[in-house]
Formats: structure tokens, C-alpha cells, sequence
């Protein structure tokens, strides 16, 4: 839970939006949000030139070009943007303040300010004239520091170099101790007992190498090559689309970033950038795939990152720049590289998906679990909607999130974007049953809806009753300015983001076991309804479809491998199965066998008894 520090009066607040706007009577819009922007930090500087004297920079990127300047300590770094930031809202509340707004100005920061600016004039002048006197001699330092610096980083750049020739020459070793190390498993040990110490000792280092945990290495993008920003934002634009939704924005934005770092590694002390040679180096490529598969990221995102970079080869495939001076048939092979490299993948990730299931059951919320959520959200919605009549408080509107999503997610299994994307008018729009009493609700944004169309929910009247209650706090909330129009709302036009945590606050609250999540839910309900009704009943497939995904996907995702119950119930039917083909007949046989001897046994005794009879 974020934190902010009020500008004003000095205190934290979670909601300082509120708190400004209650408590000290900020109502000018604007005004509110410098005031934020002023306790967050969030202050676009990118394109204010450097503030370091004598530096001339004015990048489009201030935040990166300050961390160039290694003479500054980290505190010094942090000290003159934050410098720079009050500087620039305090400007902008000033300017805001001389265009005498409809609603006026509460905060006095940039009249302060002013003043203090204004005290202090009287004691700079005196000393000017000593600053203009050291200032030839500050000159002469910069520039011997400056010469310092570059020499540095010629070194830096050097040394660099070196180091790539070094990586080179390991991966190389690499790759033939990984080749020894096949042998050995396939042709035995005792057929290598004369190989080399040599190669033994690259063994060894081998398996050292690859048991340690590596980090995603961070390299500097070429931001000046004006060639790639061009092809890399023609590329982020086709994946947005012409109206991306903020999921989307969000996904493309994850995107991106693999690719950037994809190039950053590619190009890394190449010439001439702007060629596009370094695109079609294979080597360079392979040493990125085996970077990717010796860090500690989980095999799906290393997969993301190969398919990512693949899509934006194909795509620079199709549309090279003018400039681009790589041959198609360059690219062809690094794609031909790196569709090798995902097929190479499905095993490992397959293995990986079992120890992910392995873990969500060992979490897995029981039918009773389900049941008792519930019950306690019964008995508790009425009193925090009592509470939230009499006095709104933040704390109590988030735990009344909690427990009626945990309400119907522990009923439907729903996602969390079903609930995020619930808006007023799907509400007021309910679809009514008279002689029922109940409620059919229908959101039309949520993750399947191409191919199951709207998620629905049915809902009784109270459960109902819930949601237009929550409405109407809102409203009163609002008190006629902007508001939200999803159900669940924020504090911004926007949905909340935090309905997981809020669940999660009403599960504690309940004192049931494990941390839930909107996916743990599901998971339990699609387990639970292939147990109760079977793996192909009709009960089983009209659940999934009001849960928005079909049965081999709940399968896949979802529902757990079988208990040892089933498991046990699966071991008869393979008995019972051999024993109709062998055993019973041989069962069969020794029956009959049995039968004909006792037959003969009883036919000779009742001749034994006619002959010792007398006439």
C-alpha cells in the first residue's frame, strides 16, 4: 500500500487525494494534482535540460543522462532532481495562480517560495563577484575532469571489448564440455575414462557454471540510433493497434522492453549501427538464447522473450528500413535460430507447468473453505454496508469489496477481470426474473469474450441489492464531479487494480487457510465440478461455460491431477479389465473341473453302495 507524504501539513496519508481535498479544502483540480505530483515524485522531466553546471545536455531523456554523470554521488543525484521537481510544480502552481482561476488556490507553497527567493537575493549579491571570480577556475576543472572522464571511459570501452573476446571463448568451452558431457551419458563413463583432466576440469566448470543463478543482464540501448527508435515504434504501433485497451498497452509496453534488451545485447560494440549488420550475427544471437536459459527467470517468460524478438525479426523481415544493409537470408536464419529454440522449449515447459500444478494443489481451497467464505461474507456485507450509511471510511469500503467478489468468485470461479470490467450500466441493466426474484447479470468485457461471449453471473436479490448499495456510495462519494464508472471503483475514473489484495484482506479476516487469489478460486471451483459431476458430464460443461473457458482448458490450467481416490478407482478398472481376458477364464476352467470331479466322485460312490447292497 503506497504511502504519500501530505506537502501541507507534513502527514502520510494512503489516500492523499482525499485527505487534500476533505481535509484541507483543496477543490481546484489542477492545484490537487501539482500538490500529488509533488509528494509522489511522479514529474516528467525528460526533455529539461541537465541541471549539472556546465553540462549542455537536452536529451529526451534527463533521468538516464543524470546517472552519466558518475562524479555526482547517488544522494547528489537524488538531491537535484528532487530539486528540479519542486522547481517545476511550484512553477506551475505559480503560473496557475497568475491565471486567477474560478475556484482559488488554497496551498501558499509558491508564494513561500517566492519569498524566501526574494530574502535571500540580498545575500547572493554579495557573493557574485567572488563566484565570478572562481568561475574561470571552475572552467579550467571541468574540463581537465572532463578529459579525465573520457579517458576512463575509452578504458571502460576497452575493457568491454576484452570482455566480450573472453565470453566468446567461454561459450565455445562451453558448448564442448556440454558435447563431452553427451557422450558420456550416451556411450557410458567407463568408455571416457581416458579423456584428458582437461576436459574433465571444463565438465566440472560446466556444472558450476550452469547450477549458479544468473541475473538478466541490464545493457545501455543505442537510443542514438535514429534508424532503430524508427522500426521499433513502427513495430510497438502494429502491435497496439488503433484503439488498445490499457491491458493491451500494458502487454506491448512488456514487449517492447524484451526487444529493446534483444538489440541492446545484438548491438552491443557493433559499428555502424545504423547498417542493421547486427541483426543477422548468429553468434551473437546464440549467445543471447544460452543468456536467456542460464537466468533465473521462469521458463514461460524466456519463451515470451524468444517469441517476442521472432515476431520483430518477421516483421523487419517484411519491412526493412532503407538503410538496412542485413541480407534476407541473414534473417531467415536467425528465425530459423529462434523457431528452433522455442520448439526446443515445449519439454521443459511442459515439466514446468506439471510443478506448477504440483504447487496450486498443494494450496487448493477446500469445498468447506468455499462454503464457510460464504457464509461469513452473508453475515458481514450487511454490517460494513451499515457502517458505510453512517460514516464512510476507506478501510471499510475495501473489505466490502473483498468479501462480495470472494462471495461470487468462490461461487463462479470467475477471473478478476470480470469483476474489474463490472460496470453501473450492467448493473442497472440486470436482466429480471418476477417469479424467481432473481437477477441475471451479463459484463461484456473480460479475457474469452470472442469466443463465450458475455460473462454472466445470476444473482438473488440481496446479493443483488449488494451491488446497487455499492453504486450509491459511489455516488455520494462523487458529489458531482467526475466518477468511475466500473463497480468497483478507485479513487480515479479507473477500476480497482487492488481487488485481490481486498480479497485477501477479507480472507484473513475470516480466518481461513492459505492466501486466495481470483485464480486459486477457479482453480478449486473447475477441480470440484469435474469430481462432483464428472469429466464429461453435461453438469460439467455448462458450468465451464458460465465460467468462460471449455473443459480441456480447465484441464490444462485449472483443475487439479487425480487424488489418490480417483487414482486408487482408476487401478481397479485396469484389474478388472485383465481379469475378464485371463483370469477369469482360467477362473472359469478350474470351476468347471471342480464340478466334473465331484460329479464322478458322487457317480462312484453311489456304485460302491448297489453292489454291497444284498437282493
Amino acid at each position: 500500500m503506497v504511502v504519500n507524504s501530505c506537502p501541507i501539513c507534513a502527514k502520510s496519508y494512503t489516500a492523499l487525494s482525499q485527505h487534500l481535498r476533505y481535509t484541507h479544502g483543496v477543490l481546484n483540480v489542477q492545484e490537487r494534482s501539482y500538490l500529488m505530483k509533488l509528494s509522489n515524485g511522479r514529474v516528467d522531466l525528460r526533455k529539461v535540460p541537465c541541471p549539472v553546471p556546465a553540462c549542455t545536455e537536452t536529451g529526451s531523456r534527463l533521468d538516464r543522462h543524470i546517472d552519466k554523470h558518475t562524479e555526482l554521488s547517488r544522494k547528489a543525484k537524488d538531491r537535484l532532481m528532487f530539486r528540479l521537481k519542486r522547481k517545476f510544480v511550484l512553477a506551475g502552481l505559480s503560473t496557475l495562480r497568475a491565471s486567477n482561476p474560478s475556484i482559488p488556490l488554497v496551498s501558499t507553497l509558491d508564494i513561500a517560495e517566492s519569498a524566501e527567493r526574494g530574502a535571500g537575493v540580498a545575500e547572493n549579491s554579495e557573493d557574485e563577484e567572488e563566484e565570478e571570480e572562481n568561475k574561470e577556475v571552475l572552467k579550467n576543472k571541468i574540463e581537465k575532469l572532463k578529459a579525465m572522464l573520457q579517458g576512463r571511459n575509452d578504458e571502460i570501452e576497452s575493457l568491454k571489448q576484452y570482455n566480450r573476446t573472453i565470453l566468446v571463448k567461454y561459450n565455445n568451452l562451453r558448448r564442448s564440455s556440454n558435447r563431452t558431457t553427451l557422450q558420456a551419458r550416451m556411450v557410458g563413463g567407463a568408455q571416457l575414462e581416458g579423456s584428458s583432466s582437461h576436459q574433465t576440469s571444463q565438465v566440472d566448470a560446466s556444472c558450476m557454471a550452469t547450477s549458479q543463478v544468473i541475473a538478466l543482464r541490464q545493457l545501455a540501448f543505442p537510443d542514438h540510433v535514429t534508424v532503430l527508435i524508427d522500426i521499433l515504434e513502427e513495430f510497438r504501433k502494429l502491435q497496439a493497434g488503433p484503439r488498445p485497451s490499457q491491458k493491451l498497452l500494458n502487454n506491448v509496453n512488456s514487449k517492447m522492453y524484451r526487444i529493446r534488451h534483444f538489440v541492446a545485447w545484438m548491438s552491443e560494440g557493433m559499428p555502424r549501427l545504423s547498417k542493421l549488420k547486427f541483426l543477422g550475427q548468429l553468434d551473437r544471437l546464440q549467445g543471447w538464447v544460452s543468456h536467456l536459459r542460464e537466468c533465473s527467470m521462469a521458463l514461460s517468460t524466456t519463451l515470451h522473450y524468444l517469441k517476442n524478438v521472432c515476431q520483430f525479426l518477421v516483421f523487419f523481415q517484411e519491412t526493412p528500413p532503407t538503410s538496412s544493409c542485413v541480407s534476407n537470408t541473414a534473417i531467415v536464419k536467425a528465425i530459423r535460430e529462434l523457431g528452433a529454440s522455442i520448439r526446443s522449449w515445449a519439454r521443459p515447459l511442459a515439466i514446468h507447468a506439471m510443478h506448477v500444478k504440483e504447487k496450486k494443489e498443494a494450496a487448493l481451497h477446500s469445498m468447506e473453505e468455499l462454503c464457510e467464505c460464504r457464509r461469513l461474507a452473508l453475515l458481514a456485507i450487511p454490517k460494513l454496508l451499515s457502517k458505510l450509511e453512517v460514516q464512510h471510511c476507506n478501510m471499510d469500503q475495501w473489505k466490502l469489496f473483498g468479501y462480495v467478489t470472494g462471495f461470487l468468485a468462490s461461487l463462479y470461479g470467475h477471473r478478476l477481470g470480470v469483476f474489474l470490467n463490472m460496470t453501473d450500466g450492467q448493473v442497472t441493466k440486470a436482466v429480471h426474473c418476477p417469479e424467481k426474484g432473481d437477477y441475471l447479470l451479463k459484463v461484456e468485457e473480460h479475457k474469452t469474450n470472442q469466443s463465450f461471449g458475455m460473462a454472466k453471473m445470476l444473482l438473488s436479490s440481496q446479493e443483488y441489492g449488494w451491488l446497487l448499495s455499492i453504486i450509491q456510495i459511489k455516488n455520494r462519494l462523487a458529489a458531482g464531479s467526475a466518477k468511475s464508472k466500473y463497480v468497483f471503483f478507485n479513487t480515479n475514473a479507473s477500476p480497482s487494480t487492488l481487488l485481490t489484495r481486498y480479497l485477501q484482506m477479507a480472507w484473513l479476516e475470516m480466518n481461513l487457510r492459505g492466501v486466495p487469489t481470483f485464480t486459486s478460486l477457479r482453480t478449486a471451483v473447475a477441480t470440484f465440478a469435474r469430481d462432483r459431476h464428472g469429466e464429461d458430464s453435461e453438469e460439467r460443461h455448462s458450468m465451464a461455460r458460465l465460467m468462460c473457458h471449455d473443459t480441456a482448458t480447465s484441464d490444462k490450467f485449472y483443475a487439479m491431477d487425480l487424488t489418490i481416490k480417483q487414482a486408487r478407482k482408476g487401478r481397479l478398472l485396469f484389474e478388472q479389465a485383465q481379469e475378464t481376458t485371463s483370469t477369469r477364464t482360467l477362473h472359469q476352467c478350474d470351476a468347471v473341473d471342480l464340478k466334473d470331479g465331484e460329479k464322478k466322485k458322487k457317480k462312484n460312490t453311489e456304485k460302491d453302495e448297489e453292489e454291497s447292497t444284498p437282493p
